[in-house]
């Protein structure tokens, strides 16, 4: 969308918006580039009666919804908030395991606070969707509204089960509808697509979160289907300039468009009876844009059969090319990082601007050399960069030019002075060929054995000598020469022998 943008406000192109469920506030585009440079506004401002809307919007804010699913998802809420009217009731509930309720259902009051508290919440732990499912109901419950609907967005599967059906049972009751938006491959599919069923509402499976905040959006414009005004009607005529011989003999009827509210700086050029803008044209930047709020098959009704249909696509289309006349010219990147457009002297001073492939305009320093020619200076890295060459308020030129990665990313031949240098200082040496790289590596093979097996033995060494010594004792260790004091003899007094005599006197024993 953002380089849809910037082609027709800064490259002069044109863009057409056709009706339909898929476009407009029904397709999500409230509050995006496309809104911002379409000649209607998406919003429904004082012309339509709106039921009173109560929303409460339920979001996933688990630890696997950290980062960017998070901040779309929140974007999403606030999107959605920034849809509803003042006195329209809106909660916000958060979760993980257990609910916040960071908004509680009430009128929206300010938008900027509501989406101010909706941008504050950060991740949080693991899922229990049930405890704030239950929560959501609980607020609209009894609320005087003509239209009450629960959004849910998650991306996991919730910890806990919970009487779902019940809930939808009294909520259905009560008016009580809900949508569920499952993002990624983790979430409960099955569940959340039962939960929509169950409540009379809708299920969205999105795989790009970049896609939650219109969705978002969509479901809460689909709140009120005022949106779309689905009653046949024959068109008006209110400003023809361009026109004239294509509607000059009438028009046939319409069945169904989306309703919006033209800007003030737009030419409406059908208009319901209602005062809708039908087909709109404008001018954004130097491009023309242009809204046809019905549809090219039957919401168009007997438009489709009309004699002039070919003609009317074939005039909105021309009416949008974009003119201006092509003169040639040169751009040409300098050494020093600068460009030097050069084209004819005919247009003297130069109008410059240059947008990058995301379509964000660079600021650009336009400095004149000679008459058309100038020198542009530009801070952007390696890509692609469209110029806008403008003269004498028309757009004469455009162009588009790769800018290459710096010289140190371009290969060339070594430096070998400079590498032999540092292998030396390393303690290192030059490789001569790549095939070096891979040799086997010079080193002396060392088996290394585990040690513990010895020490295992050890142990159980010392552990059965220690059994058998507690067994059976210490044993005495006798050597002739020694002296052995015997038993006591008749008289009282110990005898005294040696070791030689005792083994002599044993060995006659045995």
């Amino acid at each position: 969308m953002t380089v849809i943008h910037q082609a027709v406000r800064t490259f002069g192109l044109g863009f057409m918006m056709v009706g339909g469920e898929g476009s407009f506030g029904l397709g999500g585009y409230f509050r995006t580039p496309m809104e911002e440079m379409l000649p209607v506004d998406m919003d429904v401002t004082g012309k339509q009666l709106i039921p009173s809307l109560g929303v409460v919007i339920i979001l996933d804010r688990s630890s696997s919804m950290s980062g960017r699913k998070l901040e779309l998802a929140k974007e999403a809420a606030a999107r959605s908030a920034a849809l509803l009217r003042e006195d329209d009731t809106l909660g916000f509930i958060a979760f993980d395991d257990s609910p916040w309720e960071v908004i509680e259902a009430s009128p929206i009051g300010d938008p900027e606070e509501v989406s101010g508290e909706i941008m504050s919440v950060t991740p949080g732990g693991g899922t229990n969707i049930y405890p704030a499912a239950a929560l959501a109901y609980e607020r609209l419950r009894g609320l005087q509204l003509e239209r009450k609907h629960i959004i849910l967005l998650t991306d996991g599967m919730s910890a806990s089960g919970g009487d779902y059906a019940a809930l939808a049972k009294d909520g259905e009751a009560d008016g009580v509808t809900m949508s569920t938006v499952a993002i990624g491959a983790d979430a409960d599919r099955q569940l959340l697509r039962q939960l929509s069923e169950q409540a009379a509402g809708r299920y969205y499976e999105v795989t790009d979160a970049d896609s939650v905040p219109s969705i978002l959006s969509r479901e809460t414009a689909m709140l009120s289907r005022t949106y779309i005004v689905d009653e046949p009607s024959t068109p008006a005529v209110r400003e023809a300039t361009g026109w004239d011989a294509l509607f000059g003999n009438g028009l046939p009827q319409i069945n169904a468009y989306i309703a919006t509210t033209a800007k003030p700086s737009s030419d409406v050029i059908l208009e319901s009876p209602k005062g809708d803008p039908i087909l709109a044209e404008g001018r954004y930047g130097l491009g023309r844009t242009l809204a046809y709020t019905s549809d090219s098959g039957a919401w168009s009704g007997a438009f489709a059969s009309w004699d002039r249909w070919g003609k009317m696509w074939i005039t909105a289309i021309s009416r949008i090319l974009p003119t201006f006349r092509n003169e040639p010219f040169d751009v040409r990147r300098n050494t020093d990082g600068s460009y030097t457009v050069a084209g004819p002297k005919s247009v003297p001073f130069l109008d410059i601007a240059v947008v990058d492939e995301k379509g964000r305009q660079l600021q650009a320093t336009v400095e004149p050399v000679r008459p058309g020619t100038a020198r542009v200076r530009i801070q952007s890295g390696p890509g692609l960069v469209y110029f806008r060459i403008s003269g004498d308020g028309e757009t004469v030129s455009k162009a588009g030019i790769t800018i290459p990665y710096g010289e140190e990313y371009r290969p060339g031949p070594p430096v070998k002075e400079r590498l032999l240098a540092l292998a030396e200082a390393s303690g290192g040496r030059l490789l001569e060929s790549p095939e070096e790289s891979l040799r086997s590596p010079e080193s002396s093979k060392k088996d290394i054995l585990p040690a513990w097996s010895w020490f295992v033995l050890l142990s159980m060494m010392i552990f059965f000598a220690d059994i058998t010594l507690r067994r059976f004792g210490m044993p005495r260790i006798l050597k002739p020469g020694w002296t052995v004091i015997g038993q006591k003899n008749a008289t009282g007094n110990r005898e005294e022998t040696t070791v030689g005599k005792l083994l002599k006197a044993k060995k006659l024993e045995r």
